[in-house]
């Protein structure tokens, strides 16, 4: 518009300067009159366009300030500002390649939803859905899918002191999930053969009493996040994270409940990494008066060793060991069906960031001589939606 305002500006200059041709003897007085009569008509023309100028930029100011309060309001705070959406999903294909009878399938095992919301500088909450296939062996549980709720819980963090109440995550493996980072291939050691649940109602406290040093105390009703409280007994559980130096994690965990006797559980763990490279970790856990059976005990060991070429390839490989003791006057261990050795390698390989394909080998040896060992090819997907 400025442009155009020095146009017509130099437009009207340009007819002021034919006034005086009235005046000039070499032009004859009826190009004169001709000329007047065209600076009348330019005159008034210059007029309108004026108008329409200073009409139009009131217009385009009003504009301007229509969208600047438009910019404004889409600045403001919208439903993913403070929170994050949760969407992941563990599937495999697998086949068995053992003797005889050998099982293949397509699956999707999991699939976590939820949302991560921050109330305020030292309030949040966590809602997430678990959904999965039930815990029982018949022949149509991996045909099923239930829902839980796997966390539902409000969380006050400030300073040294984290505080959480609801359906909350547990620690006594949590730690030894995230170094061992396949999750999605096969669960900790302490999480596959039942020794504890990854969650439970009640409240948690944990406590940063040094840089290197962390405390986390839990009391929870001790029938995980997927069973509802069905009795007065409650489950108290106490830990130590030790970080040393960079790299080097020690910890140490143990719970116990009371029923009609007294389950306990002590888990010690090992874990060293290198950011980005390598990972490893050694765990030893015993589980005493297994589902309060005076004498009736577990013990568990698990290492396992992960290397990342690059960003994208990595090769893994884990060992697990579990076993059950023998109890007075018997031959054989009480759970020596469920004894035995697991052995899982492979390879994995990540496209982006937010999926993970892992092509692994798993063997499982019993302990007992009337039972066949099994031998699978996997090939894993994890995957996130947000």
């Amino acid at each position: 518009m400025t442009i155009v305002f020095k146009i017509i500006t130099s437009l009207s200059n340009g007819i002021k300067t034919t006034r005086s041709c009235s005046n000039t003897l070499s032009i004859p007085s009826f190009l004169c009159l001709d000329k007047l009569i065209k600076n009348f008509y330019l005159r008034i023309f210059h007029t309108l366009l004026m108008n329409f100028y200073k009409k139009i930029s009131i217009v385009l100011a009003c504009c301007l300030l229509l969208s600047g309060l438009i910019l404004a309001q889409d600045k403001k705070a919208g439903p993913f500002d403070n929170g994050e959406p949760i969407g992941l999903v563990f599937a495999n294909f697998h086949t068995g390649i053992s003797e005889g009878n050998n099982p293949t399938a397509i699956e999707v095992r999991r699939v976590y939803l939820g949302y991560k919301f921050k109330m305020s500088k030292y309030y949040s909450a966590k809602i997430q859905l678990d959904i999965g296939s039930p815990d029982d062996v018949s022949e149509y549980s991996l045909l099923r899918r239930f829902a839980y709720f796997k966390n539902a819980y409000l969380q006050y963090q400030r300073g040294k002191i984290r505080v959480r109440f609801g359906i909350i995550p547990l620690k006594q493996f949590k730690l030894q999930e995230k170094i061992w980072g396949h999750r999605y291939i096969y669960k900790t050691v302490v999480d596959e053969h039942g020794l504890g649940s990854s969650a439970d109602l009640g409240a948690s406290l944990t406590y940063q009493a040094t840089s290197f040093l962390e405390l986390d105390l839990t009391f929870m009703n001790g029938e995980g996040y997927s069973k509802p409280q069905t009795d007065y007994s409650y489950k108290t559980g106490l830990g130590f994270t030790l970080k040393p130096w960079k790299g080097l994690i020690f910890r140490l965990y143990s719970d116990m409940i009371r029923k009609n006797d007294v389950q306990v559980l002590f888990v010690g763990f090992v874990g060293y990494e290198i950011k980005d490279k390598l990972y490893f970790g050694i765990e030893y856990d015993t589980k005493l008066n297994n589902r309060f059976e005076d004498n009736h005990d577990i013990n568990v060991f698990s290492t396992f060793l992960s290397y990342n070429f690059n960003e994208q390839f990595q090769v893994f490989g884990r060992y697990d060991i579990v076993g059950s003791n023998i109890i007075d006057n018997d031959e054989t261990p009480w759970n020596l069906s469920n004894d035995g050795s697991t052995i899982i390698t492979g390879i994995q390989y990540k496209p982006i960031s937010k999926i993970k394909l892992s092509l692994n080998y798993q063997d499982w040896v019993p302990y007992a001589e009337n039972l066949d060992g099994e031998s699978y090819i996997y090939f894993n997907v994890e995957y996130k939606v947000w």
